[in-house]
């Protein structure tokens, strides 16, 4: 299968390939802003955005995009898919004069050659890694196949609502890789785990092939963070709406929208809760989560005269102090 071009993510974002985290991070969250579908922008467009900041945030991924071109560890042609790799030319002499593959499973190896050839004569795995012995002439035990692990990134819509995507997994020992179609339930939370049983390494001699671990990543929104089933959002207000009172309308992570009374006197860092406006709840079937608005007092860095002179009456009219020293 013919692997496809990695779209420039530098220049999705915007920025330069010379750029920090923080400049990443930054650029991401105001393209994001503007394109993320909950603001009216284009879905595939965000989607460009999302998956050029999973890449260029990922310390890991982002060395193998500047290598290679691609994060895609499966594209990678050393060290990188799980490959097999021929010592033949090392082990020609030792027995059956066969080819012996050592598959790395997305790894390297450790250790001399002198430990891999004294954990071989001694019909071992080297390293935990299972070899083929069928050049030596002797029998290979029965054994399960090793299990696999993946990391999926999927949105936090994606999460909050569900989705099926497909996994391509390179397993040793196969030529063609697998495409796994993976069901993300709704309400999936960060490093939760899906078991895909004999879907993971080959087993030897016949028995069941060991089974295929998908953790899911939820990638970063411009608004909600997730507390578990509970949704977190920033709600900015001003000073006079923190003072007074005010009535506001926010966006709600389901596409519903939720009015939200801010009580009089209300303090920076005062969190609300909307119940049962979080994510699905996976331990308690048919509930969700809450939406927890956490308030943010912005106070203005520039002031027009009118605003300035608002002020000025205000701290004349004030007569309590604020410090108690």
């Amino acid at each position: 299968m013919a692997a496809t071009a990695t779209p420039d993510y530098y220049k999705t974002l915007g920025v330069p390939r010379t750029a920090s985290a923080d400049e990443i991070k930054k650029a991401f969250r105001k393209l994001a802003r503007t394109h993320h579908p909950d603001a009216g922008g284009d879905e595939a467009k965000f989607k460009e955005i999302n998956e050029a900041y999973e890449v260029l945030s990922d310390e890991k991924k982002r060395e193998l995009y500047d290598q290679y071109g691609t994060a895609n560890e499966n594209q990678i042609p050393w060290g990188g898919g799980g490959q097999g790799f021929n010592y033949e030319d090392i082990f020609g002499g030792s027995g059956g004069g066969g080819t012996y593959t050592y598959s790395t499973g997305g790894g390297g190896f450790g250790g001399s050659w002198a430990d891999i050839l004294e954990s071989i004569r001694h019909g071992e795995g080297a390293f935990g890694t299972d070899w083929d012995f069928g050049g030596f002439g002797g029998a290979s035990a029965a054994r399960k196949g090793q299990d696999m692990s993946v990391t999926l990134d999927v949105t936090f819509d994606e999460a909050f609502k569900g989705t099926t995507k497909l996994v391509t997994v390179r397993i040793p020992g196969k030529q063609e890789a697998d495409t796994i179609e993976v069901k993300v339930p709704a309400g999936a939370r960060e490093g939760g785990r899906l078991r895909y049983k004999g879907k993971g390494g080959l087993g030897a001699n016949g028995s069941p092939a060991g089974d295929l671990l998908i953790t899911t990543h939820i990638t970063e929104h411009p608004y909600y963070t997730r507390d578990k089933a509970d949704v977190v959002v920033d709600m900015p207000v001003t000073v006079a709406e923190a003072a007074l009172g005010a009535k506001i309308v926010v966006p709600a992570p389901d596409g519903t929208k939720v009015r939200v009374t801010v009580p009089a006197g209300t303090q920076d860092g005062t969190v609300l809760t909307i119940k049962g406006k979080g994510a699905p709840d996976l331990k308690s079937k048919g509930a969700n989560g809450n939406l927890k608005i956490k308030v943010q007092v912005k106070v203005p860095t520039e002031l027009n005269d009118a605003q300035r002179k608002a002020l000025e009456d205000f701290q004349a009219a004030t007569e309590s102090e604020v410090r108690s020293w």
